[in-house]
């Protein structure tokens, strides 16, 4: 029923481990299919700080990984991961989920 909707092409930069510095070692790149809704809103990040959001992308239901980074699926979505589009990198603040009418679930990523 959402897919009508999701009319707009992100590129999900999928985070897969760091090396000793913090710094990204691999991402994969995923091509999804979303809804951009441009909008500022303050939003709770993962570690409780409360930060402006200035998109929010509605996609179709995905894994959230907490953890190990290494065996991701292709369809799951992390903390650390960015999205990619209007050629910049938007980096995941806060992942929700939240019901459509017909009793599916849609996840809603507030990006920076």
């Amino acid at each position: 029923m959402i897919g009508p909707y999701l009319t707009d092409t992100v590129v999900q930069n999928q985070f897969k481990g760091a090396d000793e510095y913090g710094t990204p070692t691999t991402r994969d790149q995923v091509s999804i299919k979303a809804r951009i809704d441009y909008k500022n809103r303050l939003v709770n990040n993962a570690n409780g700080e409360t930060v402006v959001s200035m998109a929010k992308l509605l996609v179709r239901p995905i894994d959230i990984i907490r953890a190990s980074h290494s065996s991701r699926a292709a369809k799951s979505i992390a903390y650390e991961d960015t999205f990619t589009f209007d050629g910049m990198d938007h980096p995941v603040l806060c992942i929700g989920r939240i019901k459509s009418f017909s009793a599916n679930f849609l996840m809603e990523v507030w990006v920076k």
